[in-house]
Formats: C-alpha cells, structure tokens, sequence
C-alpha cells in the first residue's frame, strides 16, 4: 500500500487553521452577535464590532510579509493563532463595547495573518499539483466552523452564559494550536521529501511556469479586480436572509435557503479544487465566476412564493463563491515567478479585504432608499463580470509575454 505522502497531513493541519483563525475568529461572531447585542449593546454597535474585525484583518495584512520573512511559516501562524486564542479570551470578559471591539481586533489580526496568506505559501511548497484541490480542501475549514459550532455555542450561551461559550472556544483553539505546531513544517525538506506531484499526466500539463514579472500598472489592475472580489465575496452571503425576508418570503424560508447555502459553500470547496486541476486555474475560475454571476441573476424572479429561485439562487452562487476562497492563491501561482508568488499573494489578499471594508456597507445603504435587496445582486453581477473580465485579460497578456 502505498505510503501517505506528508503532505495530506500539511492540508489537514491548514483546514484546522482555516477552521479557528477564519471560522472561530469570523464566521462564527454570526452566532454570538444576537446574545451579544442583548447584554444591552446597540444594534449599530453590533455592526461595528464586524467592522472592526475586518479593519483589523485588512491592516495585519501590511504586517505579514515582515511576519513571514522574520519569522518560520510554522512561527508565524503560532503568534497569529495565538491572537485568535486572546480575542476569545478577551470577549469571555466581556461586559461592555469597548471588551469586544479589543476582541474584534485580535480576532481580525488571527484572520488576516493566520488564514488565507500563510497557507497559500504552505501549498505552493508542499504540491507541486493538486493545488487546487489541496486549497479547496483547505478552505472548506471556514465553512465547517459554521456547520459543527453554530448549534454548540447556542446551547452553551443559553444553558450557561456568553462567558462559558468564549472561553470553551478558547480551550479548542489552543488544543488545535498546539497540534498544529507539533505537525506543521515550513517546507519538504525538513521532511526529507520532495513536494507532491501526482502522476497524472492530465494534472502535469495544467502546470503553468512563470518566469516574467508583470509590469506595474497590471499589477494594479489586478489589485482593482481583487477589490472588487472582495467586496463581493464580503457582502453577498450576509445579506441573503435578509434579501429572502425583503422579497416576502417568511424567517422560517430565509432560514432554510441560508442552511441550503452554508451546506453548499462547505462541498463546493472540495469539489471545484479537483475540477481546478484537471481543466486548468483560468478555464475553471472563469466557469465558476460565470456560475456565481448566474446566482446573482437568479434572484430577479424571487417573489415570496416560490421557493425555486431562492434555492437556485444559493446554489450558484454557494458554488461560484469556491473562487473567493482558491482564486487568489491560484492566479498568484500562474500570473507571478516563484520567488514573487508570496509578494503577489499578499497584494491580492490586500486588496480582497480592502473591498470587504468599502462595499459591506452599500447593500444596507442601497436597501435604505429602495426598500429591496435585489439591486445589490445586481451590482455584484456587474462587479464580477468586469471582474472576470479582467483576469482573463491579464491572463492572456501574461501569456502572450511568456511565449
């Protein structure tokens, strides 16, 4: 029988890593946000404490390229994870605004310096192929921490106190923290092996070799296209309940279709990643870019009876929504030189959450003056067909340079 290369294990130990510094430190605040908001906290003030999560994911994101050439790939998630563990332990205190935004904080800086940058650089060196679905599988992690400690954390606030449920997550954090730390390593080597590559010739010829930097004003162009990206993929999924409730359909419907949706976000990671190597990083992003634009389109016949659009609605764009998760680490893979892979990675991430901070706000604000939901979708059609526009732009660009 063939022996288990180390690798699998690298990918398992990054779902973990996605699972507390994204999923315990971000998606879940959507859980305890209600009890939170009923310890006397304001609405708006709820909304901040979000805010400032992703301010703070934004600005670590300027702190990560010195992180990760100071320190060891391994060092540098243990201090970001360290961060995720603080912010829980700051939000047990709890008790007033100014405890949860500190948490916020922490928490944001676990997001940006211990997610998505660090294992992107751990997949690039341990697969030379199967990327794709090594961070496919690596970002389902994120939608797992929704799926098993939503119900969990409920029952532990309601039976206990918001105090129990921080500080149980807490525990968990720093149980996965520390057996991340005992089986993370930086690079194959360190193992005495060579980085994964399959056998596959239909996998080795997907395998894109870059060797010319592009130039500056493409580099920027493609920081618009992930501005972009990042606001989409930032604003659309929170909005979806209340996109439902805002067409007529009942709480108990929204519910059911935001259920629907989480469930296909989380198999829709593990699938695109294995069909992103086998037709190749530009052929299959811009199928699922065209396949969250349909998503988007798929909302315009929801009318508060039937229940057909709705689902369809998040079944494209659960599925679609995989290109937030692997694009960014996939372009960077075919679009930059090796030794610039972690500079194109940051620059991307970079402005994937600058997008989160400009365009959370505008569905709430569109809603405001309109009364409906559905403009929003549209505006997201829009922003990533000129999204996909663009990379396949700069796709052929760079490979009319390479040849």
């Amino acid at each position: 029988m063939k022996k288990l290369h180390y690798a699998w294990v690298i990918c398992a130990v990054s779902v973990v890593l996605y699972l507390c510094n994204v999923g315990l430190c971000s998606n879940i605040l959507a859980a305890y946000l209600p009890y939170i908001e009923a310890t006397g906290i304001s609405d708006s003030t709820g909304s901040a404490i979000l805010s400032v999560r992703c301010l703070f994911s934004f600005l670590s994101m300027f702190a990560v390229g010195v992180l990760y050439r100071r320190f060891s790939i391994r060092t540098g998630l243990l201090i970001a994870s360290l961060f995720g563990i603080a912010s829980a332990l700051v939000c047990a205190v709890g008790g007033s605004p100014a405890v949860y935004f500190a948490g916020a904080a922490l928490g944001g800086v676990a997001y940006g310096a211990g997610g998505a940058f660090p294992v992107s650089l751990l997949v690039s060196r341990w697969f030379r192929s199967r990327k794709g679905l090594a961070l496919g599988i690596s970002a389902a992690g994120s939608s797992l921490s929704t799926m098993l400690f939503s119900a969990p954390v409920t029952v532990l606030i309601e039976k206990h106190s918001l105090r129990t449920a921080f500080l149980t997550q807490a525990a968990f954090m720093s149980v996965c923290c520390a057996v991340c730390w005992l089986l993370l390593r930086d690079d194959p080597a360190q193992k005495g092996l060579a980085p994964y590559e399959s056998s596959s010739e239909a996998l080795k010829k997907n395998i894109r070799e870059v060797h010319t930097e592009l130039p500056g004003s493409v580099i920027w162009l493609l920081g618009f296209m992930m501005l972009l990206n990042g606001g989409v993929s930032l604003s659309f999924s929170g909005h979806i309940s209340v996109l439902a409730k805002s067409c007529g359909y009942t709480a108990a419907a929204a519910a059911a279709v935001l259920s629907f949706f989480s469930l296909v976000t989380a198999l829709a990671k593990f699938l695109s990643g294995g069909i992103t190597d086998r037709l190749g990083t530009k052929r299959s992003t811009a199928g699922l870019i065209i396949i969250f634009i349909a998503g988007c389109l798929c909302v315009i016949p929801m009318d508060g009876v039937s229940l057909v659009p709705c689902y369809a609605s998040a079944l494209f764009m659960g599925f679609g929504a995989s290109v937030f998760n692997m694009g960014p680490a996939l372009w960077a893979g075919d679009l930059a030189p090796k030794e610039s892979y972690p500079k194109m990675v940051r620059w991307l991430q970079l402005f994937y959450n600058l997008g989160g901070i400009i365009f959370t706000v505008v569905p709430g604000f569109i809603a405001e003056r309109s009364g409906e939901y559905k403009s929003s979708y549209m505006l997201f059609a829009f922003m990533m067909a000129l999204s996909l526009f663009i990379l396949l732009w700069t796709y052929r660009y760079s490979e009319r340079t390479q040849s």
